[in-house]
């Protein structure tokens, strides 16, 4: 196999997957970032490697086998890093789906895992609730459902991705943005043009705009929509799941540690031109959450911090997107001559994307 330059822009969890991929395979790697890697999409998310369960009420079932495989093989690489999580499923009056269904869709979610599964979904009783969480709302419950999935410390196990990338032999650029991208290999970096055998465009929620700066025509466009969770200062002994049904969406609060909750994300449209931080609007809207649902009240002094990121949502021009929240997390890949744009994906998804990249290449 002949060696390559490969020139990757975008060092978050796909570019520094895919740099790796490329470099184990004996090719030439230098991977550019803007600013420090793994700092925007990347560490911004709900800290779950999972199948998504939620995307099989949109019938995406070879998608979540996918990455439920997946996931088994970040457990593997990073056990230290990594943690099977029971998550809660609270049964009200008022919620969109009940029992029967959401203890199905926990049962195949089990069942695609296969041989892979991290344990067994359930169904419980209205005392077995209010016993596993003491401080949840009884006014209306039903029981529950849970189901079993993976969450992960996303900054250890960036730095485990990053000291991977460079062992293989990765030569990471952070702070150099790329102004400019070429299909026949070239890549504009301050101001110089550097020749590479492949470029590829991993710029994330960025890669669209990288595209219509160098007057490169795609199939696909990126819909851009703002996440932003809550650090709240609230102890939980295992994960919940709530069903809005004012929005049909869900909203997670998974325990931390040190008596912490993670608890979102919202849904947003985002302008890539504004600041990417939690609104007021996204603090009352999941405060609410959490009050409604919770006996002990909390406001703004329980928030010990918050983060927002932006997730890309990828489509085709020619198709439009009626419903964010049931939008596929899939990723896209693109050739263009010498560039291959990568577009979406997920954290659980990663590295399988980077060694379908890689293989591209060969």
């Amino acid at each position: 196999m002949t060696t390559k330059r490969i020139g990757i822009v975008g060092a978050g969890v796909n570019g520094t997957s895919i740099a790796t991929a490329c470099a184990a395979r004996g090719h030439e790697v230098e991977l550019f970032d803007s600013g420090l890697a793994f700092a925007e999409t990347s560490r911004k998310s709900s800290r779950m490697l999972h199948g998504g369960i939620r995307y099989l009420e949109q019938g995406h079932f070879g998608l979540v086998r996918e990455a439920l495989l997946e996931r088994d093989e970040w457990q593997q690489l990073a056990p230290g890093v990594t943690r099977v999580e029971r998550f809660f499923f609270p049964i009200y009056e008022d919620s969109p789906r009940g029992r029967l269904l959401l203890y199905s869709g926990a049962t195949l979610y089990q069942w695609l895992a296969g041989r892979f599964s991290v344990g067994k979904s359930r169904l419980h009783g209205i005392p077995e609730v209010i016993q596993a969480f003491p401080g949840l709302n009884p006014n209306g419950l039903r029981g529950a459902v849970s189901y079993c999935d993976v969450v992960m410390n996303d900054e250890c196990l960036a730095q485990k991705l990053v000291a991977e990338a460079k062992y293989s032999g990765v030569s990471l650029h952070e702070h150099t943005p790329i102004s400019r991208i070429e299909t026949t290999g070239f890549l504009d970096i301050n101001g110089t043009l550097q020749k590479f055998d492949h470029v590829i465009n991993a710029g994330g929620p960025w890669a669209s705009s990288l595209l219509e700066r160098s007057g490169i025509s795609s199939a696909f466009e990126l819909e851009h929509v703002r996440g932003s969770h809550l650090i709240l200062k609230a102890d939980l002994k295992h994960a919940l799941v709530f069903q809005i049904a004012a929005d049909q969406r869900i909203v997670f609060a998974i325990p931390i540690g040190q008596g912490r909750t993670l608890f979102g994300t919202t849904e947003h449209a985002h302008n890539l031109a504004e600041p990417i931080v939690c609104s007021d609007q996204e603090i009352d809207y999941l405060l609410a959450i959490y009050n409604q649902y919770m006996t002990h009240q909390i406001d703004r002094s329980d928030i010990e911090s918050s983060y927002s990121g932006v997730r890309p949502i990828v489509r085709r021009r020619s198709e439009s997107l009626s419903n964010i929240s049931a939008a596929s997390r899939d990723s896209e890949i693109e050739i263009i001559d010498q560039l291959i744009n990568v577009f979406g994906g997920k954290w659980t998804s990663a590295r399988r994307l980077g060694s379908k990249v890689a293989a591209l290449i060969d």
